[in-house]
């Protein structure tokens, strides 16, 4: 059964406490992290901490950050963590060092191709969005998704005798990411090798797939794919940003890390971003009973935030049992969705304002950005403020088609700066919340059953479609193909 919010309106609650913008709120030395404006009060917020406390949040870190099983189902730890510690494991040195070769020019590179798709895409991706500045050697490319017209666009542009290959393969049995490669490949011709390096967990294949020893940057088998930027996957990201900028978002996920496991002993008492964010994810979802949340980015620099965070949230938390596999009779993940600022304003927002539906939504922004213009700046942060105010407060004058309902629930996060460190808090902070309501709901994190059986089905599709006359008969559609 949902827990249905009978809380007063977020006007009535902001009337009544001119403190809550204070209490309702976390800062810390970058971010600060602001729910005033969703509705719930002290007594629903103390009754979520209660109850991580009493599912036994702290046990369950303790256990995570030792290097014990917490993913029953495949009987693995998840040691993701370990690679933002000090001192840096090999297999971080290993990677970082070759990342400053490719940035510092000295590979002899003017192009790099990173080719991943998931965790080995996403992660990085943002990364390198988020934290470049032009300074590098060479230039990083993404390819991502099967598009053979991308794909060819790309190679066209490129010389293959300057051109580097990274493939980003946790199993290095990923169809998209192979069937990419084998392209890129034949294109860098037969030196291709000399200048192509694999991130994966699988070592092993990656020499079946031609590559030597020293060209292979593994990463533990423990390290979850979408928990997987941190690891070796990172390098094409570390390449574009420097091994400067790529320690030093280690260490700000690092301090995350401390924060989160600080909290522990003292819940409530205590606060720290991760733990509030999964509070108030579980407030949306289950609380308030809204089957989706919506992560708009006033930061240009934020705009794959999003997409990062739709993989770390639904493949995480998007389970059908419990830990005991018992079905669950519950609503576990949202169905997030991103979108970029301004632009989001001219499609989605009119639902998010007068649609019959509800959504959560968290508007991310910073105050500053020393390169960007700051009238463009103030701009971007004076519609975030705009949509707050309008999206939990409404509009009651006018015609009926000029009126917005209001309360709809909307968090603010909002950074001083971006930099590499504040980055690097905010993403290891968002996988600590989504860690914690797993615990909470009592599912695992760190499975993806449902992602593995539709690379099983695509496989037995792919070989009936390669005939000349595919057999498809037991497809409704099968006339059409």
């Amino acid at each position: 059964m949902l827990q249905k919010s009978d809380t007063p309106s977020v006007r009535e609650l902001l009337e009544a406490d001119p403190e809550r913008p204070r209490r309702h709120s976390w800062r810390g030395d970058n971010w600060l992290f602001d729910w005033s404006r969703v509705p719930i009060d002290d007594a629903a917020l103390d009754a979520i901490i209660s109850e991580l406390r009493e599912v036994g949040l702290e046990s369950a870190t303790q256990r995570l950050f030792a290097g014990e099983q917490v993913n029953p189902s495949e009987g693995q730890s998840a040691t993701h963590t370990r690679l933002r510690q000090q001192p840096r494991p090999e297999s971080t040195r290993r990677f970082l060092e070759q990342a400053e070769r490719l940035h510092s020019g000295q590979a002899g590179l003017s192009d790099l191709i990173h080719i991943g798709i998931g965790g080995s895409d996403l992660g990085p991706r943002l990364i390198d969005r988020a934290l470049a500045e032009g300074d590098s050697a060479l230039r990083v490319h993404w390819l991502s998704s099967l598009d053979s017209r991308s794909c060819r666009a790309l190679l066209s542009e490129l010389d293959p005798a300057s051109t580097g290959m990274v493939l980003a393969s946790k199993s290095f049995t990923t169809e998209e990411t192979l069937v990419q490669a084998a392209v890129v490949r034949d294109w860098l011709g037969p030196a291709w090798a000399e200048r192509s390096w694999a991130a994966t967990a699988r070592p092993d294949r990656a020499r079946e797939f031609g590559l030597p020893d020293e060209a292979i940057l593994g990463f533990p088998d423990s390290v979850g794919g979408r928990f997987s930027l941190w690891s070796s996957i990172g390098v094409s990201a570390a390449a574009s940003i420097g091994r400067e900028r790529f320690e030093s978002l280690l260490d700000g996920a690092a301090e995350a890390d401390q924060a989160f496991l600080a909290a522990q002993g003292d819940l409530g008492g205590q606060r720290e971003l991760a733990t509030m964010l999964a509070v108030l994810l579980h407030h949306f979802r289950r609380g308030l009973d809204r089957p989706t949340l919506g992560v708009i980015s006033y930061e240009p620099r934020l705009s794959l935030l999003g997409d990062f965070l739709q993989q770390l949230i639904m493949e995480s938390l998007g389970k059908g049992a419990d830990l005991d596999d018992r079905p669950l009779d519950r609503p576990t993940a949202p169905l997030v969705f991103g979108g970029i600022g301004t632009g989001a304003q001219h499609s989605i927002f009119q639902a998010l304002h007068q649609g019959a539906d509800d959504h959560s939504l968290i508007l991310v922004g910073t105050v500053r950005d020393r390169q960007a213009d700051p009238a463009w700046q103030r701009t971007q942060l004076a519609h975030l403020l705009a949509q707050a105010q309008a999206l939990a407060f409404g509009r009651q004058e006018g015609r009926a088609c000029q009126r917005m309902p209001g309360n709809r629930p909307v968090a603010l996060l909002l950074g001083r700066e971006l930099d590499a460190r504040s980055l690097g808090y905010l993403l290891a902070s968002f996988e600590h919340a989504v860690f914690a309501l797993s615990v909470l709901w009592q599912i695992n994190p760190f499975d993806q059953w449902g992602v593995e059986e539709g690379k099983r089905l695509a496989g037995n599709f792919s070989r009936r479609l390669a005939s000349d006359e595919p057999d498809l008969e037991d497809f409704p559609d099968a006339g059409f193909f």
